[in-house]
């Protein structure tokens, strides 16, 4: 007796409907019209005979069979796609892409995949950056970092690093203004507020049993980027939030106020589909990545590396 499977091509544009929760959008990403997409399902329906979605104020809704039915059959294409990868001919070239927030990136991902570069220059690195999450699902990308409390339960999750926050500022800043030794004091001197965190100086002021109170901000950013360049450039004190921070602490361009950071308690993963973790340029990095994460600063040795290295050419230029 033969297997009683639905048409793939069904399935694929359920899972699709599903996940994007519009015809249009999984329409695009099948190469094929909404009303495909609709039929698609119907037929589906009618060889399961359940009905997966309904209707309200002319916007689909899936319902409880069909949520269980995704959730499902998300993971079974998931194991399609790894099980074909593993039988695929492997390229000559590694390529990983990997999502992440833009400022992650760029204060943080990049500065580490020089080291990266050195190490494995047969593999190609490509950073899409979102300010949202992104679902892995039915995408392209390998591997994405995420921030929360817990890991996703939908990927294979590895805890990178904790989450810590603690005032910096510049070390020209803090000569001129003094040492400062109580968190009170802080409401004294211009502080930087970050628009993409909004509450960081709350929470950190409530742990540090200071009330914040009506404080007349000096200046206000909307990116950690624009936040920390803003204290490196003297013009007040900023969260350093872990990673963000970790490249200006090493070179010295910041400095940490106090001497023992906040814990948050969130953390950053590095989360893949099963497509992806069977991919063994995939493996390496990931290995490569947690491995550096775990460091109070995987940038101190890398600057410390730099200078000795600087120091012993500058010795040989002498002679």
């Amino acid at each position: 007796m033969g297997r009683n499977i639905p048409p793939f091509a069904a399935l694929r544009a359920f899972e699709a409907l599903v996940r994007h929760g519009n015809l249009q959008a999984a329409g695009n990403e099948l190469g094929i019209s909404a009303s495909a997409i609709s039929h698609q399902v119907k037929s589906l329906e009618g060889h399961l005979g359940a009905k997966l979605l309904v209707k309200t104020d002319n916007r689909l809704k899936v319902i409880e069979p069909g949520l269980q039915f995704a959730s499902e059959l998300r993971g079974i294409l998931d194991e399609m796609e790894a099980a074909a990868l593993k039988v695929s001919l492997p390229r000559k070239t590694g390529r990983i892409s990997i999502n992440l927030f833009p400022s992650l990136a760029e204060l943080w991902m990049i500065p580490l995949l020089a080291r990266f570069a050195e190490q494995y220059p047969e593999t190609s690195v490509t950073l899409v950056t979102n300010p949202e999450m992104v679902d892995l699902s039915g995408s392209d990308i390998d591997l994405a970092i995420q921030y929360g409390a817990e890991p996703s339960g939908a990927y294979k999750s590895i805890a990178l690093l904790q989450e810590t926050i603690t005032p910096v500022c510049s070390p020209t800043f803090l000569a001129r203004r003094g040492q400062i030794a109580q968190a009170a004091t802080l409401l004294s001197h211009p502080l930087i507020y970050c628009a993409s965190a909004p509450d960081e100086w709350r929470v950190w002021m409530e742990q540090n049993k200071v009330s914040l109170g009506d404080v007349r901000h000096w200046l206000e950013v909307d990116t950690r980027s624009a936040a920390l360049q803003a204290a490196e450039q003297n013009m007040g004190i900023a969260i350093g939030r872990r990673p963000f921070a970790d490249l200006a602490l090493a070179r010295g361009s910041l400095v940490q106020i106090f001497p023992r950071p906040t814990v948050t308690g969130m953390t950053y993963f590095l989360a893949a589909p099963a497509r992806s973790w069977s991919a063994r340029n995939v493996r390496i990095f990931s290995t490569w990545l947690a491995a550096a994460a775990k460091l109070d600063n995987p940038f101190l040795a890398i600057e410390n590396g730099m200078s000795a290295a600087s120091s012993h050419a500058g010795v040989h230029s002498d002679r």
